[in-house]
């Protein structure tokens, strides 16, 4: 299997349950696929999460969120389904 991002990844996760794989991106987006082992890997949502870089990703929560961090302090809480956000922390981190 081989996932064509279109950008630098800094950082994967895979869900706890389910056959789902997260990506971290160079140019702050948060990537979502469905992969299977006689299947196409299936994009499922694409994220601005951050304006610099996603450095950092990890599913929580039984994979129902996907956390983000970036150098510019900031983690996003996203909800795995819908992709929406749930909650932004603005200085998170140093």
């Amino acid at each position: 299997m081989e996932i064509n991002l279109g950008k630098l990844p800094f950082d994967l996760d895979f869900h706890p349950s389910s056959a789902l794989v997260a990506a971290a991106l160079i140019n702050g987006d948060l990537q979502l696929y469905r992969y299977g082992a006689d299947s196409l890997p299936e994009r499922l949502l694409q994220v601005k999460a951050h304006d610099e870089s996603c450095r950092a990703v990890r599913f929580v929560d039984s994979g129902r969120v996907v956390l983000t961090a970036s150098p510019d302090c900031s983690i996003l809480a996203t909800d795995v389904e819908t992709g929406r956000a749930i909650a932004r922390l603005e200085e998170a981190h140093e």
